[in-house]
């Protein structure tokens, strides 16, 4: 091969490998390159965008959840004060229930005993 190595340039004419390329071309190719690096951080930056714009809506879909779950247990948290109450007075004779009490961390102290009150005096 005594030809010179030839090269296709972007135009489609030939020129040899060692020729430097003209000033036009190298800009038209760093145009390109710099709106296809623009185009593709703007398609970077709108999935980025997407993505957190879902991640914030679902996460104040689940604080709301939260929020709707912690009202509903405040409602009824002076009902279960109550039952809880009776079930200690309940169990307070009952060394199983007592053991219960224990094995899930509440530490119950039986109610000191009231001496029971007179009938009242009658006249």
């Amino acid at each position: 091969m005594s030809a010179p190595q030839e090269t296709t340039g972007q135009a489609g004419t030939n020129r040899p490998a060692d020729e430097p390329m003209d000033t036009a071309s190298a800009v038209a190719q760093l145009r390109v390159l710099v709106c296809g690096l623009g185009a593709g951080l703007l398609v970077v930056s709108f999935a980025l965008t997407a993505f957190v714009y879902k991640q914030n809506r679902n996460i104040l879909s689940n604080t709301t959840l939260r929020q709707r779950q912690i009202n509903q247990l405040q409602m009824s948290e002076t009902a279960l004060g109550n039952l809880v109450n009776e079930l200690v007075k309940y169990s307070a004779g009952k060394p199983e229930l007592m053991a219960i009490f224990a094995k899930h961390g509440m530490e119950i102290h039986p109610p000191a005993a009231t001496p029971p009150t007179p009938p009242p005096a009658k006249h």
